[in-house]
């Protein structure tokens, strides 16, 4: 018996150094062919180093460590493409899966703190960039998890060295990743489950003239935060008066917060992208417009927002947006001598519904605003149109209260030399229109009104002239039949070249010129 139980262990003895040396093998062959393809089998543009290679057989794990690629361009023998790694492990290879099935498996995939420079040529065409489905990765790939920890994203003019984008603090995490034959047709080539992704600091340029700058953003399939959000002009606006072709608005947005709520990018028919959520809110937004129309006029068509919406490229589909809390200013220089007029609304809420390109007629957009305008008077509007509407047809509607004349004067003084006097106690107007001209209803009460036209000095009073525009304007509303004035005026021509809110005030402007003139 003891022989026996000599010669059994011998046995187990020398399976288990065969398996040893079986495992040492296999470990060693394994690492091999994976160090000779990071060396040997990438893409002739692409470089790779590294530190470090672990492979462990029993976990199916590959750890690389201080992980530098480098990709060189096509076209520009440069590089277009650095990327550094402190570690990249790929764990829980699916060794059944690949030799049974042909399919990578693998539990997770974990970047370490990524760093990645890309640097853009503006010269290359987007075609250049798609990748046909003959070029495409024929075997099936499932990752249960992707994550990407403190990563840091920067993107470059190659031309100029400009920065166009930048995140900091990124993490990304992504599950149940699948790619197959059947995904890899489709405009996003793969598909995923549920996915969080957090990044700090991002700065991305947005033309020639404006950039994005957000302090703080979390993105998940449930909302869209963003935190301390602004958008602007880069150049001061003396400067960029100086160096813009023709009339562009300077402007300063300032978001505390911005949120989409259940987010989702679609692909529909194949090839059209889509947008949709069933609400997006903008909380405390500071919004500061200014336009120097000293400047060539901008003689380019400018399409209602029924009609951008419409020929937008892409479908949208927003249900509800809300605006809490804003403070609008639009400041406009019309004299070089003068400072630029301004208008405000504070206060500003906005409830919009539809904002979208999907919806058949009749269902419309339809924006219900309340505000105070010129910082005190309350103002409440209703705008709506169906963007499915070949001629553009939209209704403006707006009630406001008790507006002092003299609040007008920031913008009257300095853009038309006019300064108001008096009390507009209550104001209603209907504006109906289309594309090419609109007609208004508009009806007002007030009292003790007087336009004071100034000298050349903008200072002193123009006692002539303002004798001469008195004579045609009522100093108030009241008559035997009423307290208030109305009157109707149709025909107000569009001026295709200048912005909707330019054909909103033409409109108000001619009814309230034509109800307080004297008959």
């Amino acid at each position: 018996m003891g022989k026996q139980k000599k010669r059994w262990l011998k046995i187990f003895g020398f399976i288990i150094i065969v398996l040893g040396i079986g495992f040492a093998i296999a470990h060693y062959v394994v690492k091999s062919k994976i160090e000779n393809a990071l060396t040997s089998k990438l893409p002739e543009t692409v470089k790779l180093t590294y530190g470090d290679l672990g492979v462990s057989l029993l976990q199916g794990k590959i750890t690389l460590s201080k992980v530098k690629m480098t990709n060189f361009g096509k076209t520009i023998p440069e590089p277009n493409l650095e990327m550094t790694l402190e570690q990249l492990i790929i764990d829980g290879f699916g060794y059944w899966s690949f030799l049974v099935n042909k399919a990578i498996f693998i539990e997770a995939v974990i970047l370490n703190s990524p760093k990645v420079t890309y640097h853009h040529n503006p010269n290359i065409s987007k075609e250049a960039y798609k990748v046909s489905n003959k070029q495409s990765f024929n075997t099936s790939i499932e990752v249960k998890q992707l994550l990407l920890n403190q990563g840091f994203i920067k993107v470059l003019n190659s031309e100029t060295d400009s920065l166009k984008l930048q995140m900091e603090e990124v993490d990304i995490s992504l599950n149940d990743i699948v790619y197959n034959n059947n995904t890899k047709k489709n405009r996003i080539p793969f598909d995923h489950g549920t996915y969080q992704v957090r990044f700090q600091k991002f700065f991305g340029q947005m033309s020639d003239y404006e950039n994005l700058r957000i302090s703080e953003a979390a993105l998940t399939q449930e909302s869209i935060a963003l935190r301390d959000l602004t958008l602007r002009t880069k150049y001061s606006k003396e400067t960029l008066s100086k160096i813009i072709p023709y009339e562009r608005d300077h402007f300063n947005l300032q978001v505390d917060s911005l949120v989409v709520k259940q987010p989702n990018l679609s692909v529909v028919k194949d090839t059209i992208w889509k947008f949709e959520s069933p609400k997006v809110a903008f909380h405390n937004p500071v919004f500061k417009v200014y336009r120097d129309k000293l400047v060539t006029d901008d003689e380019r068509i400018k399409p209602l927002y029924s009609k951008m919406l419409r020929e937008l490229k892409f479908q949208l589909d927003l249900e509800r947006v809300l605006i809490h809390e804003a403070d609008i200013s639009y400041s406009e220089k019309v004299k070089a001598d003068k400072k630029a007029g301004t208008v405000t609304f504070k206060a500003f809420n906005a409830d919009i519904q539809k904002v979208s390109n999907t919806y058949k007629s009749p269902t419309k957009t339809v924006l219900n605003i309340e505000t105070r305008f010129m910082s005190h008077a309350p103002l409440n509007a209703v705008w709506s149109f169906d963007v499915n509407n070949q001629e553009d047809l939209f209704e403006f509607q707006a009630e406001i209260d008790l507006l002092q004349a003299r609040y007008l004067n920031s913008f009257t003084e300095p853009n038309l030399n006019v300064r108001l006097e008096g009390e507009l106690d209550k104001t209603y107007f209907t504006i109906s229109g289309t594309d090419d001209a609109s007609s208004i209803d508009f009806k007002v009460k007030y009292q003790d009104f007087d336009v004071v036209a100034l000298q050349d000095n903008g200072q002193e009073k123009n006692k002539f002239l303002s004798d001469v525009i008195n004579i045609f304007v009522s100093k108030n509303s009241r008559s035997k039949q009423s307290s208030f004035k109305e009157a109707t005026k149709d025909n107000i021509e569009r001026h295709k070249t200048q912005s909707v809110f330019n054909f909103i005030w033409i409109s108000a402007r001619a009814g309230l010129l034509k109800t307080m003139t004297i008959d």
